[in-house]
């Protein structure tokens, strides 16, 4: 019998990936960021509920093709691949299945009861992903932000995006208690030099998975959307060859590390910190393929959740 947890979509999808994709269950795991119990369990599902027969019905093949061509290309360790079922390639049409893919991953980890610490990212995909999160008892598990906090009031705000997590899981939340953006270099060096910020990068060292969207530059960004750049600024980055933001940190195309102008502002993540840990990235819509582009040719990331459209023009473009 199923749990109540596991759909029947997710079912179908775990009976595709093994017994038609011919991925073990080990790889699947290791793919959906679920306990290979788990997965046993959804295979054993399968069976029970009659759907494996000799092929799996409506289940995306293209979509685990992509999975296996971004991690060879990327060296990926995870990749979902969702499919646009029809609707717009754009973030908004692409949101849904993403933030429940999303939310299905980090459902999966937070299976463990062990102690677990993550770094959890900010804005509209994070915010999404939350939301379509079940709701799962970890008093043991622990959510810091990696970014400062957007000013404007809304879901998306990092300290909105941990107080729910804190709300579904009982565990326990630390916010970025600082702009991320502040009006100078020097104010920047301030707020480095504040013991909240200190404790807080020293609390992201401990943190096992870290889990973030990713921001683009241009029409529809975070940036423009909640005005924290002004049109001239924005014009800046773009001039600048700035493609993207990794946990308040700023790429260009080639995933190189951008240092100057705007980002002598920025309070995010120590770099550093990205390195020799699990890194996913969660991005929605065609708006953001060079950001994700960026992003996976920085070697940050370990992980992936993405649309089809999306990952299509990623592979497409070299």
């Amino acid at each position: 019998m199923k749990s109540g947890s596991d759909t029947h979509d997710q079912i179908r999808e775990i009976a595709w990936m093994h017994y038609i994709a011919g991925l073990t269950q080990s790889e699947i795991a290791q793919r959906r960021g679920l306990s290979k119990m788990r997965v046993h369990r959804l295979v054993q599902a399968a069976h029970e509920m009659g759907i494996v027969k000799f092929f799996v019905d409506a289940t995306p093949a293209d979509c685990v093709a992509l999975e296996t061509e971004l991690i060879a290309a990327y060296g990926l360790r995870s990749c979902t691949v969702v499919p646009d079922a029809g609707l717009p390639a754009t973030m908004a049409g692409a949101m849904p299945a993403v933030a429940s893919a999303g939310a299905r991953f980090l459902h999966g980890r937070l299976e463990s009861t062990e102690k677990l610490v993550f770094g959890i990212g900010a804005g509209r995909t994070m915010s999404e992903v939350v939301r379509a999160l079940p709701r799962i008892r970890r008093r043991k598990a622990e959510f810091l932000s990696v970014t400062g906090d957007f000013a404007a009031l809304s879901a998306a705000n990092p300290f909105e995006v941990i107080h729910l997590l804190i709300d579904k899981t009982g565990g326990t939340g630390y916010a970025f208690t600082a702009p991320l953006i502040v009006d100078t270099p020097e104010d920047r060096a301030l707020f480095l030099r504040q013991r909240s910020i200190q404790t807080s990068f020293h609390r992201l060292r401990s943190a096992d998975l870290i889990v973030l969207g990713l921001g683009h530059i241009g029409p529809g960004s975070f940036f423009q959307s909640f005005d924290l750049l002004s049109d001239g600024e924005q014009t800046e980055l773009a001039r600048g060859g700035v493609v993207a933001d990794l946990a308040g940190n700023l790429l260009d195309a080639d995933g190189q590390f951008v240092d100057s102008g705007i980002a002598q502002r920025m309070l995010g993540m120590d770099r550093a910190l990205l390195q020799d840990r699990e890194v996913v990235a969660i991005c929605a819509g065609l708006e953001k393929w060079q950001a994700a582009r960026a992003a996976l040719r920085s070697g940050h990331l370990t992980g992936l959740i993405t649309s089809r459209g999306l990952a299509e023009k990623v592979l497409s473009v070299v």
